[in-house]
């Protein structure tokens, strides 16, 4: 295990796997960084948004299969925890929120709202579990609206455990959360913007060029009801407006293996915010055969020790002439080969594909672009 300082960024970004960003701890649903996901449902593209790879809600996994529903964590109503989100390609930030349901997704309640700044302002953030969260198995969501680049949804799922809980979550202080660019409503976000969710409930931190001004007036997106399916958009309450939280501002550590240092210490970026010294460690690796995010105590979350430059997707400029462009997210996986002994897999790897119409000739030319990071 390397020291929690050391940063090699390139065999990160070299990684397929981390193309874009995920949950990373807890561990969600068919989560290839956990070691007791079976390799069959293993889900290499985990970094992937909606509509490009998996449905909404949690990519559509949710018990799919129901082996995989087991609880990876264990978190008391009322007490802090960490949540960690691995990858490379951030966006240029946005918004995300945290959610939790306990009838397998069926609805869902909002415990953490990020408005701007969602990732570059940290990849590691500390929230609360709500005390009025009721004893029981839950999943925990995370939701991110990214800021540059396609317009897109990216939800991560996590089963827990909740103990010491309360009488339930109520939609006032904990709504319904947003959902836009998933096909299930008319809502898109707008590029450029972050999103301020018309309803972001009682805890809120807000970040990037929103920590100052801290905006409620909803913003970043068109359509109405942008909920999901079978939900209402309800008012937010008065509590929603003035509550706020704060997030850490750790990243990602890289070990040679193409791996995750994950733990507190003292961050060595200029950007970074004051992070809390511990013992814990946690080593992080994407190899098929050796996946694995151990260390002392897991219940506490993973916390990155380390922020690593953040990145963004450069696009090509858009032909203001009557030639169309279209652009889509493709996945390329590589399985292993039926003669192939080690059953090794490479992780998935996400590319943008720009396909340009030459004039006169109907014929098309496919041109790539990669992440730059």
């Amino acid at each position: 295990m390397i020291t929690r300082t050391a940063i090699l960024s390139s065999l990160l970004f070299a990684s397929g796997a981390f193309a874009h960003c995920q949950l990373a701890w807890p561990f969600p649903l068919h989560s290839p960084l956990n070691p007791a996901t079976p390799e069959a449902i293993k889900d290499y593209s985990n970094t992937s948004p909606l509509i490009t790879d998996g449905t909404y809600p949690c990519k559509g996994f949710i018990n799919n299969p129901s082996s995989d529903m087991g609880s990876v964590a264990t978190f008391s109503a009322g007490s802090s925890m960490n949540y960690t989100i691995a990858g490379t390609a951030t966006h240029g930030g946005g918004s995300c929120q945290i959610s939790m349901s306990y009838d397998q997704g069926s609805t869902w309640n909002v415990i953490y709202s990020q408005v701007g700044g969602c990732l570059v302002d940290g990849m590691t953030t500390t929230i609360t579990i709500p005390s009025e969260a009721p004893n029981g198995d839950a999943l925990f969501a995370w939701g991110w609206f990214n800021r540059q680049g396609n317009r897109e949804m990216y939800h991560n799922c996590a089963s827990v455990t909740i103990t010491n809980g309360g009488s339930g979550l109520n939609s006032n202080d904990y709504p319904t959360p947003f959902v836009a660019n998933a096909n299930v409503n008319e809502c898109k976000t707008i590029e450029g913007i972050d999103v301020v969710f018309p309803n972001p409930g009682k805890n809120v931190n807000y970040g990037g060029s929103y920590a100052s001004t801290k905006p409620t007036t909803p913003a970043g997106f068109t359509g109405s009801n942008c909920v999901g399916p079978g939900a209402t958009e309800s008012s937010p309450s008065s509590a929603s407006a003035s509550a706020s939280t704060t997030s850490s501002s750790q990243g990602v550590a890289v070990s040679a293996s193409i791996g995750v240092q994950i733990g507190n210490g003292q961050s060595t970026s200029a950007s970074a915010v004051a992070a809390q010294p511990s013992t814990t460690e946690y080593s992080l690796s994407l190899d098929p055969t050796t996946t694995s995010l151990t260390g002392i105590n897991n219940n506490n979350a993973a916390q990155p020790s380390t922020s690593a430059t953040t990145s963004t997707c450069k696009r090509r400029k858009r032909r203001s002439n009557s030639d169309s462009v279209e652009r889509r997210h493709q996945r390329l996986i590589r399985r292993p080969r039926a003669n192939q002994a080690t059953g090794r897999v490479a992780a998935s790897k996400a590319e943008h594909v720009n396909r340009q119409k030459k004039r006169g000739t109907g014929r098309v030319a496919a041109m790539k672009a990669t992440h730059n990071v």
